[in-house]
């Protein structure tokens, strides 16, 4: 077959498939240049989630009149003008693909005025053919506005999302560039209104604008340097953390973008305190030498390589982790001294202490307790229809069990095979069984059980429970393509869930042997990042709801509940792991003892 050149209007758009993916592609690249030419003030604008139109309006230096065609050719920058320019790459944009990529696929006009200018330029392109110029009343500054994005190209239609979910991934564009630039005022806007705001006044401020304030209240400032390399921002605490890795950001010298030694740190630091498949909340500030990095690893500049990547884990895990190990620290101090000098809790310093808001606190209310309904104390804490029809029932069968000999006669025959020594730390449960010395963790036995019972009803067949009242469901710009990927998959389990405005689902109905676990519990599972597999699913949402409804540790039980408990257990057998792979219990024989106490060797 001959080889031939490409027409260059092939090539651009071969080029423009890797620059541009998607509306949100485009807002990125367009703020980049904005910021790159020194603008203080962005202002974006998005109609029908970017498919219709994207506007980015800035206060820059503006583009001279001779050099507005040429922006639009390919590899044409102001950035760079030698292969060595690459070693020291300090702007966001520097290959001079964007424009021209953006211009391929869709009708652009560009309004530009620079300081010199009396009036403003115009020039309007479709499919990279300029179409129009001409002049404009404007301030300084430049308006690049691009509409019909992919009109010539429609195949690339095909792959995008709802405008909702176009939407959403523009927003969480526009946070990270937000976050990349505390110190500039960002708007994103569509024809609802202002999405975010931005003053510009510093990094704390642009996450107060963007995040919950609970997730403000849980953040560790950073403020670390070490080996020439500085990390600031913020981390949260060992003890809070989200179901997926959108609200993990990293951002090096200015520019947001991934790295394995960045996420690894992260996880380093973290792993000592979370569970599997929970997630810290981080926004990283981490500047170096730019000769210490190469950015120009993709089209996209998405991803980052650093010289020394060892250097650099080391400066984040020790940022994160002198934060963290410090806030464990004041917390644990302001423990004790409460639990040494005070009965109740002491009041803020910024807040006056009122003699009448000061209550005696009660006693938490005893609660019921079986291996197979929720018994943790927090479960608890006040009564509900639910909560007493719930009692109502289990005393019932409580009395029916009573009547049964043959029940009593195996739990008879159960309770001469072991003998309970006692309870430790209100959470393990030590054993005497025939010539066997056995820990039990209660937590993981009792959560392997409710497990087994679930997924048994489970396999039975799906039976679907439409909710009374539907649940909406607010999400992060980064989690709602997590949800809308895995809609066909959870209606195939029944859980029905559907689109509800720009930042919403709706959830109308779960799978009946889910009725009683908590839907937020049920929410925050399906917002996990982890893949997801057709009944993988709600197995792993039963794990989940086996694990909340299940006895916490520090619950001490009485004697009548610890029987009780070991008749479950010993009835089908304690479970060697509960269903995140945790053991449930540990076998000492007479003999492991003796050795251990040098009795035999």
């Amino acid at each position: 077959m001959k080889i031939v050149k490409l027409d260059s209007s092939v090539y651009n758009k071969i080029s423009a498939g890797e620059v541009v993916e998607r509306p949100a592609s485009v807002v990125k690249e367009l703020t980049e240049n904005a910021i790159d030419a020194g603008a203080t003030v962005i202002e974006i604008f998005v109609k029908n989630g970017g498919l219709d139109e994207i506007k980015v309006l800035d206060n820059g230096c503006g583009i001279e009149k001779e050099d507005i065609k040429t922006a639009f050719l390919p590899h044409a920058t102001s950035k760079i003008r030698t292969a060595e320019d690459l070693t020291t790459i300090s702007t966001l944009g520097f290959r001079g693909e964007a424009l021209p990529s953006i211009a391929s696929v869709s009708m652009v006009e560009i309004r530009t005025k620079t300081d010199l200018d009396e009036m403003g330029n115009t020039l309007k392109l479709r499919g990279g053919e300029v179409s129009e110029e001409g002049i404009a009343a404007m301030n300084r500054g430049t308006e690049m506005r691009v509409s019909n994005l992919f009109f010539n190209t429609p195949a690339r239609l095909k792959f995008l999302k709802t405008p909702a979910g176009e939407l959403a991934e523009i927003k969480s564009t526009v946070i990270k560039l937000i976050f990349a630039n505390p110190t500039l005022s960002i708007t994103l806007s569509d024809d609802k209104g202002v999405i975010y705001h931005s003053e510009g006044t510093g990094l704390g401020e642009a996450i107060r604008s963007i995040f919950s304030e609970d997730v403000w209240q849980n953040l560790l400032p950073l403020d670390f340097t070490k080996n020439g390399i500085t990390v600031t921002g913020f981390a949260s605490r060992s003890t809070y953390f989200k179901m997926n890795r959108t609200y993990q950001i990293a951002i090096v010298n200015g520019r947001v973008c991934d790295n394995k030694h960045v996420t690894t740190a992260i996880s380093t630091v973290y792993q000592q305190y979370l569970m599997k498949r929970n997630y810290p909340v981080t926004v990283l500030k981490i500047d170096l030498d730019p000769s210490e990095i190469d950015v120009n690893v993709h089209p996209t500049k998405a991803e980052v390589r650093f010289s020394d990547g060892d250097r650099v884990f080391s400066a984040v895990y020790h940022a994160i982790k002198d934060a963290v190990e410090k806030d464990l620290t004041e917390r644990r101090f302001q423990f004790d001294t409460i639990s040494d000098e005070a009965e109740t809790p002491i009041a803020p310093v910024s807040e006056p202490i009122s003699i009448s808001s000061v209550q005696t606190a009660e006693p938490a209310p005893k609660f019921a307790f079986d291996p197979f309904i929720g018994s943790s104390q927090e479960d608890f804490h006040e009564d509900t229809p639910i909560l007493t029809g719930m009692r109502e029932n289990l005393q019932k069968v409580r009395e029916a069990t009573a009547k049964s000999e043959i029940v009593q006669s195996e739990l008879s025959e159960t309770k001469e095979m072991y003998r309970v020594i006692g309870q430790v730390f209100g959470t393990y449960l030590l054993l005497e069984y025939r010539d066997k010395f056995i820990i039990v963790d209660q937590h993981a036995a009792v959560e392997r059980l409710r497990y087994d019972r679930l997924t048994a009803e489970f396999d039975k067949g799906v039976a679907v429970q439409p909710l009374l009242i539907p649940l909406i469901v607010t999400v992060s710009p980064d989690e709602y393509p997590i949800v809308e990927g895995k809609l066909e998959a959870l209606s195939r389990i029944g859980v029905e869930m559907v689109p509800f405005g720009e930042d919403q689902f709706k959830l109308l109905a779960i799978p009946e042997i889910l009725k009683e676990i908590d839907l937020d519990a049920l929410v925050k599972n399906i917002l996990s990042d982890a893949a997801e597999k057709e009944d993988r699913i709600i197995r792993d949402r039963l794990a989940y709801a086996a694990c909340r409804s299940s006895i916490k540790g520090n619950t001490y039980l009485t004697d009548e509940e610890i029987a009780e408990l070991m008749t479950a257990y010993f009835k089908d057998g304690i479970p060697m792991q509960c269903p995140h792979g945790r053991p449930a219990y540990f076998v000492y024989t007479k003999k492991d003892l003796e050795k251990l106490f040098k009795r035999i060797v």
